[in-house]
């Protein structure tokens, strides 16, 4: 029986403004990139995810990107409608590496703070740090200070190793494991809690157990994935796509939460939800000839990944399930 996946209430989360970043960090969940067009959310857009978002019960949420910091004047836009929408910002996630002098970020942050934004979300690890050099991030902690903008970190356990290091320049996660033993980075993804999607799918294959694809299907609890429905942590992007249990690459049309979704325009979901990784994996064999490419995986989702990169590079489905496209090829 195919149970019908029905996002009827959103607990927390945020918006997803751009995909295009400053950096590749190695455990972005969306493969955010330089590469990716310089697209930023849209009014129209917008303003639809925030009425669905109040709608489904979510009166406060964050805004990250990418880098929402990568063009100003429109993060203030969007600043704008959240305030006019009466939700409350949580939260600005930024990596620092808009920061230029002390005087700009402190002019941009007074900016924000006139507007309501009370809270940066500053990222603080190895992962960030191989493209951003630390001393912008703590020129930018100086400049929140200055202003009166609450800096947290996420997080802070890494800045005893980061701050050992130099800071004027970055580091690479190999510098990182000679300083700290080879165990270092392996111990970071869970340090950082680490989601195993998106870019993050090649450290995990890196660092983690492997496993046969009968041992996934056999590990899988219910044989649903279930996570889909999860939304103490959900995203909004600038394409007005919901991505459901932050498995990055699926995608369900905003318009379409708070209903049941038909199986017959989200096949890939619903079989998903309805039937977990094995029957994803099935239905991706019977109908469009896929072949698993490697004798085991890290994990299931690393095997979902697999498939969906197959529909879209190969089988070269068009489907309103796998979206962005770009995420496929970041």
């Amino acid at each position: 029986m195919t149970k019908k996946l029905n996002i009827s209430y959103l607990k927390s989360g945020g918006l997803i403004t751009n995909y295009y970043c400053s950096s590749s960090c190695s455990h972005c969940l969306y493969r955010c990139c330089p590469k990716w067009p310089e697209k930023y959310i849209d009014h129209k857009t917008a303003l639809r995810n925030l009425e669905i978002i109040k709608l489904l019960g979510c009166d406060s949420i964050h805004i990250g990107g990418g880098e929402s910091f990568l063009n100003i004047p429109e993060l203030i836009k969007v600043v704008d409608q959240i305030n006019k929408m009466s939700i409350n910002i949580e939260y600005i996630e930024t990596n620092s590496s808009w920061f230029k002098n002390s005087k700009s970020a402190e002019e941009t942050l007074c900016i924000l703070l006139d507007h309501g934004v009370k809270n940066l979300l500053i990222s603080i690890s190895p992962f960030h740090n191989e493209f951003v050099p630390f001393v912008k991030v703590k020129n930018l902690i100086n400049s929140c200070y200055k202003t009166g903008i609450h800096p947290f970190f996420w997080i802070p356990d890494f800045l005893p190793e980061i701050c050992s290091l130099d800071n004027s320049c970055v580091h690479s996660l190999e510098e990182y494991e000679n300083l700290f033993g080879a165990e270092y980075i392996s111990q970071a993804l869970d340090r950082y809690m680490i989601c195993p999607g998106g870019r993050a799918q090649n450290l995990f294959s890196k660092y983690r157990k492997r496993h046969t694809i009968n041992r996934i299907f056999a590990a899988e609890s219910n044989s649903r994935c279930t996570e889909l429905s999860r939304t103490d942590h959900f995203h909004l992007d600038l394409f007005g796509n919901f991505i459901p249990g932050l498995c990055s690459g699926l995608s369900i049309e905003v318009n379409d939460l708070g209903k049941q979704l038909s199986p017959d325009k989200y096949p890939i979901i619903s079989s998903l939800y309805s039937h977990g990784i094995k029957g994803f994996f099935y239905y991706a064999m019977e109908e469009y000839g896929y072949v698993a490419n490697k004798p085991s995986y890290s994990s299931k989702c690393e095997l979902c990944f697999e498939i969906r990169k197959f529909l879209v590079a190969e089988a070269k489905i068009s489907s309103k399930e796998l979206l962005p496209l770009e995420f496929y090829f970041s």
